[in-house]
């Protein structure tokens, strides 16, 4: 699955060493405590959960527009950093015991992560495919290209960005 990223190894090494950084801040700024999950969707958190997954792929497609690989590791530095106080959350969840509020934040880790990986690889795409385009306007390029790639793959998008906002808006720490 990762080798479709096409990454340098150094550049996983990289991201996933700042994923640990971000657990180890987030385990010495928080407190080591169990928390407890409460159940429940507001319209407030749905909102919230939406315009938060919009932004994370609109954040991934605003840097294709520098037309190299290497600009997307600026979005994923800042997202594996949360990934990283993500996976402290579900370590202090599953310290409570409550094993409804651990199968729901283990499902949201996995559906933050599919996210991710959803992101990228869209960017990736658009970033190849304004390559092999042969227009001379790079605008006009990037926007048909980012048009193509989204056709292709909007179901994909929608469902993991569904399911993010959904998880988000389900439950609430204590």
């Amino acid at each position: 699955m990762l080798e479709n990223l096409k990454l340098r190894r150094s550049t996983y090494i990289f991201l996933i060493a700042w994923g640990i950084i971000a657990f180890l801040a987030a385990s010495v700024i928080f407190k080591f405590h169990p928390l407890n999950v409460s159940f429940s969707i507001s319209d407030r958190r749905l909102l919230q959960g939406l315009w938060r997954g919009l932004l994370l792929l609109f954040v991934y497609i605003a840097f294709t527009i520098i037309p190299t690989r290497a600009a997307i590791t600026i979005p994923s530095f800042f997202y594996f950093g949360l990934l990283g106080s993500y996976l402290w959350q579900f370590m202090m969840v599953v310290l409570s015991g409550n094993w409804r509020g651990i199968v729901i934040d283990l499902i949201f880790v996995v559906s933050y992560i599919i996210l991710i990986y959803c992101a990228t690889m869209s960017s990736f795409q658009i970033i190849n495919v304004v390559h092999k385009n042969r227009s001379v306007y790079y605008f006009s390029k990037w926007f048909k290209s980012v048009r193509r790639v989204i056709k292709a793959h909007w179901l994909s998008l929608t469902v993991v960005t569904g399911a993010y906002v959904i998880l988000w808006s389900v439950f609430s720490l204590v």
